[in-house]
């Protein structure tokens, strides 16, 4: 359970910090300076605890695989983890973070390496888990780096739109829900057809979703995703005109939805995560 928890933190700490790094680089002309400065201090604060956490679930699952704490220092199970998927997930993760550290930086020259960080730490989930018992595993693998990049996106973009909205200025909260709508409209789309395309080849058949633990989890996840989804069309279709118009409460409004979308990501994670953990396809 604790290994478990662990990778939810990883999940929420590692996706928020590439999504607010990509933020950075799509809509960072609309920031004024003060919110730059502490947008780049979340995302080194996330990379510290994506780090952080990363290492200590390697410890955690040591302890699960001896039955005993003990086990979390015991060199021969360290280093069958390192040498499988779950080591070369957090040895990638840890490496993409350290590089997304240099978005703390205020050097533009620092952008490419920060971004190139983001899309290893965001990829990095997809080097171990279900995808691998797949035959061949090389396509669904692609596939399930493709949905954590669009997830990344979406879910690590809400913090600074919060953050926008939170000076209540109509004209710039305006601005970053549009332009972040445009962009989420496609990758959106990306996340759903990879997802939906990664759930057809675990489950197999439509029969099968309902007669297994795995796809009664799966169940309470797309729930949660049909939530967040309900909030992002929201924003899009109806909160985002609102702001363009200069609307009266439509900053609050947006607030609101936004805050909303925050709770229904981190429970997509945390199911994702004991997902992972306690069951998987047949």
């Amino acid at each position: 359970m604790a290994a478990a928890f662990a990778k939810a933190i990883a999940y929420a700490a590692t996706l928020g910090a590439a999504g607010a790094i990509f933020f950075t680089l799509y809509g960072g002309s609309l920031l004024r300076d003060n919110q730059r400065a502490i947008i780049r201090r979340l995302i080194a604060i996330l990379a510290v605890i994506g780090i952080a956490v990363s290492g200590m679930r390697i410890l955690l699952i040591g302890a699960s695989m001896s039955g005993q704490v003990s086990g979390m220092l015991d060199p021969n199970f360290l280093s069958m983890i390192m040498g499988g998927g779950e080591g070369r997930a957090a040895s990638l993760r840890i490496a993409g973070l350290l590089l997304a550290l240099f978005a703390v930086s205020k050097n533009p020259l620092f952008r490419t390496p920060s971004g190139v960080g983001a899309i290893i730490a965001a990829t990095s989930f997809a080097w171990v888990g279900h995808v691998h018992g797949l035959t061949p595993s090389t396509a669904p693998s692609l596939l399930l780096g493709l949905h954590l990049l669009c997830a990344a996106f979406w879910l690590g973009a809400l913090p600074p739109l919060w953050l926008i909205s939170t000076g209540g200025n109509e004209q710039q909260t305006a601005a970053a829900a549009e332009r972040f709508g445009k962009l989420a409209l496609r990758l959106v789309a990306l996340l759903l057809a990879a997802g939906a395309g990664l759930l057809w080849m675990f489950i197999g058949a439509a029969g099968r979703f309902w007669s297994s633990s795995y796809g009664i989890s799966m169940a309470i996840k797309l729930s949660a995703v049909a939530g967040i989804l309900s909030f992002a069309a929201w924003n899009k279709l109806a909160l985002t005109r609102k702001l363009l118009t200069r609307q009266p409460g439509a900053v609050a409004s947006f607030q609101r939805s936004v805050s909303a979308e925050i709770f229904f990501g981190a429970l997509i994670l945390t199911v994702t995560a004991a997902m992972t953990s306690f069951s998987g396809p047949a």
